[in-house]
Parts: structure tokens; C-alpha cells; sequence
């Protein structure tokens, strides 16, 4: 009996034309041949069984093919009939040497190579080095190439590939040219399975061979590997239920009612059904995974996306489960998400799996931000009453200091020397892009008092040096008058900067006590309020906390008043 050859090497590709999904490399090493324009030498990179070592052969075989009738040139094309397409195809071609780096990392196997190199090929029209995890290579032997790399002969060429292409030294990559062989797509992984179903009678389901692809991740090699194992468990019939089984996978079936349950806040169920599944032998942590996947393909169908290859069983459960909206969906995107990187390093993924459903369960009928935005508007009046705001807050949110009185805007409308107040300095800075000195006035100067053209003040620990004579030079630059600035010793006065920070945690106590506030508040136990941002704020990006505190009384009076909120309004 003849011994049996896996599907994985059965189907190696011999040429160009039955390699998949790598059509870029492809059409570079064809036009370089016809343009004669061939490197001499390449690297190629890329996961495993994406086709690197095969891609390597190829090349080998088209520029040593001689055709049939002995007399073709170079191609990218072998015809795999000739004395040199068949002795390479089995590597015994004496001008060929196929290295494993892996085993060969020493600067004495390169230097084989490097002697060697200087002799022509024996039979072929070049010799040719193959060496298959280059990266495994020590220093010294990267080192003792690069001479020979950098000026080959004319009838030798270098092939590397490798699966860490970081770990090759810069000077190796920079005498070669570099392809990057892509991982195949699933959809082309799927055809190419299916085809080769086909070939070796094996009955397939769909769902099966996506399974399939999917779990090899873009490898081809891996994912022949697979369908060999799943025929061989299967007896030529590869199922769904069989892949599954092979690759430790919960039923589809039960995995979708799973991530039903938890989006219905059902907690008996969901963990029932975790149970049954790490019972039959699936994984906690593929679980999880898996259950990403359902929430990835069900926001798809949210978003009206269709999905290929799905039974109409499984669809019908995906549309239900997507019926929940993007909005929930996506949350229970992130919560999986964040538990399986927790699995991975739980001393107990069984548990950690189990805790992860029930903080999934827990959240599930909480509401998204949008139905809180809807739902506050329509707030009864008995919990939203207009005189909210007591007599002594509004006297805080009506007070105005005389430094703050004026605006940004009118400066433009005053005499060059009516700087009254830190606020008017800082505003001209901005306005003429000096935020540096803007940004130092505000953190570092306490105002004693101003009285044109004099100014006396205060510095606070860490100011520059040079602050009181950059002020001078900014206010004798924009005033009619020669100012003078003392520095004095005041700690007790506030910075601008201090100002701000006072008046912002007025505004978010007020903001706090308000019922639209605590009906959040109460909605989300444990939240708290970080930023009151109003509408008016919104518009004029100069605003600062201080004249926050005049907007906010508006924007609570609107809430009061039941009128929408802005979407650019949050508490």
C-alpha cells in the first residue's frame, strides 16, 4: 500500500498560477524578468504557510527553467517538465541549496556558502541559496554575509524568508528586496478549501469550511491541515458538528442562545449553557472568543451587512440577537473583549468566565446614553421644578468679580491702554498668539493692583525669571503709555488659573444638586460628575471656568424648562 501524502504537501503549488493571494509579488517578480531587472536577492516575509519556502522554489525553477525542447529563457511561468523543474522540484539539484537556518546558525555554515559562491553553477543558469528562517542566524554570520551579499556574482541570487522579519539585522534587509506575503482572506482560503473538497471527494458543509478557514488564520498550509484532520474524523463527511468538536468550539446553536440569554439578563441560562459547553470539552477562553464573533457578525446585520455562508437556522438567531441595536451590541463588544484578555491570565478560566457572563448579564439592561438623553427631557414636573437653584446659589451663579466684567470681544472697541484687569492682559496675549505668556500669567501671577500705568504683583513658586519684563514689554507694545511693573509679596491672592479651579468646582456642586443630575446620578450608581460644559461655553472655545458660572444658570433654567438637550451639552 502506497504511503498516504498529506493534503498540505499534495497541493504545494508548483508555479505562480495555482499560488493564492499573493498576486502582488506575483506581477513584481514577472515584470522584473521580462524588464530584466531581477535583484539578486530577495526576502520574504510573512506568517506561517502563507506560501514563503514555496514562493522561494518557484523563483528557483523560473530562472532556471529551460522549457521543454531545452531552449526557453527565464520565466516566471516553470514548466515543471524539464530536467531542472523536475530535480529542483525535489530538491536534489546540485545548484540549488536549501538551507534551514534554524539548524545552521553558525558563521561555519555560512562560510560554506560564501567559498561556494564564487564558482559557477554546475548545470543550471544560476545557483541559487535558499535559506528558510533566516532570522535564526547568529551575528557573526549575518556579519560574514554581507559581503558577498552586497556583490554576488552575476550567476547567484539569495532567497531569505523568515517569519520575524524584525529580528534580521537592517543591514541584511537593505541589500535585499523585501515582499511581504499577506495573509490569505478568508473568503479565498474558503474557495480554495472547497475546490480541493471537491477534488478528494469530500462531502462539506459551508459553515464547516469557513470554520476551517477561520481557525487557520491565513495560513494555507494550516488550513489543509484541518480539512485532513476533519476528513479523517469525519470519514470523508466534514460537518459542522465535527469541526467544531475538533477545534473545541461550543455548538453554534448553543453559543448563540449563550449571548442571547446574557443580552436578556437571563443569568440561569447563560451559566447553565457555559457549563454544558466546558463539559463537552470547549474552552472557557474559546468561548469567549467565539461569543466576539457572534457579537461582531450580529452588529453586521445591525448595520445592514450581509453575511455569506450561514445556514438559515443560525441567521434567523444573529437577526434576533441584532435586534438589541448597535448601541448594547457594541458595549457587549467591549465587555468580552476586556474578559478575555482576563481569561488568559485567570488561574481559573472556568471562573473567570463565569464571573465575566454574570457582569455581562448585569449590564445588559442597563440603558445605553441615548435613551438617558431621551428619557431626561420627559422627567415629571414634580422632579423638575423651576426654582430648583436656592436663593444663595443663584447669588453664586450671578457673581461676577469687577476684574471678570469685561469680555474678550469689546477689547477690540477700547483704547489700546485700558488694561484694567489680569483678565485684559491675558486676552490680548491670546488674541496676538503669545500663549505662552498667557499661559504663565494665568499660573504664576497674583494681582496686588493695576492702576494705568503702574502694575504691582506677586509671583508664585516656579515662575520664569524673565515674566515682569516680558508683561512690560507686552503692555508698552500695545498702549499709548510706558507702564512700569513692581513685584510685591502677596500669597494670599489668588491666580487666575486658582480662580478658574474655584469657580469649576462651584459650578459642578450646583450642577450635582440639580434633579436632572441626580436622576443620572441615580440611574448609574457610583458615577460622578466630572465637567459641566453649556452651550454658550461650547460656541466660544476662550471661555474660561469664571464665565462658565454665568452660562450655567441659563442652560439649568432650559433644563428645567423641559427644552431638548443640545447634543454638544453634557454634565
Amino acid at each position: 500500500m502506497s504511503s498516504y501524502q498529506v493534503l498540505a504537501r499534495k497541493y504545494r503549488p508548483d508555479n505562480f498560477d495555482t499560488l493564492i493571494g499573493q498576486d502582488a509579488l506575483v506581477q513584481t517578480l514577472t515584470n522584473a524578468i521580462t524588464l530584466n531587472r531581477l535583484a539578486h536577492s530577495f526576502v520574504l516575509t510573512g506568517v506561517r504557510g502563507v506560501g514563503k519556502t514555496t514562493t522561494a522554489r518557484i523563483i528557483a525553477k523560473g530562472l532556471n527553467c529551460i522549457g521543454p525542447d531545452g531552449t526557453s529563457k527565464a520565466s516566471m511561468h516553470p514548466c515543471n517538465q524539464c530536467e531542472p523543474c523536475r530535480t529542483i522540484q525535489s530538491g536534489h539539484h546540485v545548484d540549488i541549496l536549501e538551507m534551514d537556518a534554524a539548524s545552521n546558525t553558525g558563521i561555519d555554515d555560512i562560510r560554506e556558502i560564501i567559498d561556494s559562491s564564487v564558482y559557477r553553477p554546475v548545470s543550471a543558469r544560476y545557483k541559487i541559496y535558499i535559506i528558510d528562517e533566516v532570522h535564526m542566524l547568529s551575528k557573526n554570520a549575518f556579519n560574514a554575509l554581507l559581503k558577498t551579499l552586497e556583490e554576488p556574482s552575476e550567476s547567484v541570487k539569495f532567497i531569505f524568508a523568515t517569519t520575524e522579519i524584525r529580528k534580521v539585522p537592517l543591514t541584511i534587509l537593505s541589500r535585499c528586496q523585501r515582499f511581504d506575503l499577506r495573509r490569505i482572506p478568508i473568503d479565498l482560503l474558503v474557495t480554495h478549501l472547497t475546490n480541493i473538497a471537491v477534488t478528494e471527494q469530500i462531502k462539506t458543509q459551508p459553515e464547516a469550511v469557513r470554520l476551517l478557514a477561520y481557525a487557520a488564520e491565513g495560513s494555507v498550509r494550516d488550513s489543509l491541515s484541518l480539512l485532513d484532520q476533519a476528513s479523517a474524523l469525519g470519514a470523508n463527511n466534514v460537518t459542522l458538528s465535527i469541526v467544531e468538536n475538533m477545534l473545541g468550539h461550543a455548538s453554534t446553536n448553543a453559543l448563540l442562545d449563550l449571548l442571547q440569554s446574557c443580552l436578556m439578563g437571563d443569568i440561569q441560562m447563560a451559566l447553565s449553557t457555559l457549563k454544558k459547553a466546558v463539559d463537552a470539552g470547549a474552552e472557557p477562553e474559546q468561548i469567549i472568543s467565539d461569543l466576539m464573533d457572534i457579537t461582531h457578525q450580529a452588529s453586521l446585520i445591525a448595520s445592514n451587512s450581509n453575511l455569506e455562508d450561514i445556514s438559515d437556522s443560525v441567521q434567523e438567531k444573529l437577526s434576533n440577537i441584532a435586534k438589541f441595536g448597535i448601541p448594547r451590541l457594541a458595549r457587549c463588544w467591549q465587555i468580552l473583549l476586556k474578559g478575555h484578555q482576563e481569561i488568559r491570565l485567570a488561574p481559573r478560566p472556568e471562573a473567570s468566565a463565569q464571573m465575566l457572563l454574570i457582569r455581562l448579564v448585569y449590564t445588559s439592561p442597563m440603558p445605553t446614553p441615548s435613551e438617558i438623553i431621551e428619557k431626561l427631557p420627559k422627567l415629571s414636573a414634580d422632579k423638575i421644578q423651576t426654582n430648583s437653584l436656592s436663593s444663595n446659589k443663584d447669588q453664586i451663579l450671578s457673581e461676577r468679580t469687577t476684574s471678570e466684567s469685561e469680555n474678550s470681544a469689546n477689547l477690540e472697541h477700547r483704547p489700546l491702554s485700558s488694561f484694567k484687569n489680569l483678565i485684559d492682559i491675558v486676552n490680548v496675549c491670546e488674541q496676538q498668539g503669545s500663549l505662552i505668556l498667557a499661559s504663565d500669567i494665568r499660573n504664576y501671577v497674583r494681582l496686588i493692583n493695576l492702576k494705568a500705568p503702574l502694575i504691582e504683583i506677586s509671583l508664585t513658586k516656579g515662575a520664569p525669571d524673565d515674566l515682569p519684563s516680558r508683561i512690560t514689554q507686552m503692555l508698552n507694545a500695545n498702549s499709548k503709555q510706558q507702564w512700569e511693573v513692581y513685584v510685591g509679596v502677596n500669597s494670599n491672592l489668588p491666580t487666575l488659573q486658582e480662580k478658574d479651579e474655584n469657580a469649576r468646582q462651584e459650578i459642578l456642586s450646583l450642577a450635582s444638586e440639580h434633579p436632572v443630575a441626580k436622576e443620572v446620578l441615580k440611574t448609574f450608581p457610583g458615577a460622578k460628575i466630572t465637567d459641566v460644559v453649556t452651550s454658550v461655553q461650547s460656541q466660544n472655545h476662550k471661555s474660561s471656568s469664571s464665565s462658565v458660572k454665568s452660562d450655567l444658570k441659563t442652560s439649568l433654567e432650559q433644563l428645567d424648562a423641559r427644552v431638548p438637550i443640545n447634543e454638544q451639552e453634557k454634565i
